[in-house]
């Protein structure tokens, strides 16, 4: 069966995963959780549960010949795993350590497509949650970053954006994808005993 992500509604970290689940254009579903229903964000893949935004990341990262990420044990995955790192723990930190780190981005940005610098991956799906987030909650003022804007502004433009947007407001959503639909946790039983 293929995997089942459990999340939460508005800005949480799911949004990333949603994102990059619409990225890799593999069939997937989705089950939204009332409060204390069960941890979320969750990914059950297979018999395996994967817990926590950035491991979910990282196994997306791994799949479709590395599409959104790098072999383990590359100089490429170590890169990635640092980004990722900094992005969870800089994005969101205090106002002077978020303002440092997106001058920081603003900069690796300037001469860049991607916050990898070769290709969209998890990191861009993880930044354009945890940017949202920022701008929304934390006082981010993305003027004084034209790179970071524009990067943000251009991946708030992509669909699989749009459709995990509309997925967190429970507005009608048109997958770019291969999203399969929601299912519900009593649907998922028989699995999650396992």
């Amino acid at each position: 069966m293929e995997p089942v992500l459990f999340y939460r509604a508005e800005q949480g970290c799911a949004f990333g995963n949603i994102v990059a689940l619409e990225w890799l254009c593999q069939p997937y579903r989705l089950s939204r959780l009332d409060e204390g229903a069960r941890p979320a964000p969750a990914l059950l893949a297979g018999r395996r549960t994967i817990r926590n935004c950035r491991a979910i990341l990282r196994h997306l990262g791994a799949r479709r010949g590395h599409l959104l990420g790098y072999r383990a044990g590359t100089p490429e995955r170590a890169r990635l795993d640092e980004m990722m790192h900094f992005l969870n723990t800089e994005m969101l930190a205090e106002q002077p350590r978020m303002d440092a780190a997106c001058a920081r981005l603003d900069g690796l940005l300037r001469e860049r497509e991607w916050l990898d610098g070769n290709k969209r991956t998890v990191a861009d799906a993880n930044f354009v949650a945890l940017g949202r987030w920022a701008e929304r909650y934390a006082g981010l003022d993305t003027r004084r970053y034209p790179h970071l804007r524009r990067h943000l502004h251009e991946l708030c433009g992509d669909p699989a954006v749009y459709f995990a947007d509309a997925i967190e407001q429970q507005r009608p959503a048109v997958s770019s994808g291969r999203f399969m639909g929601h299912v519900s946790l009593s649907e998922l039983e028989e699995r999650l005993a396992a």
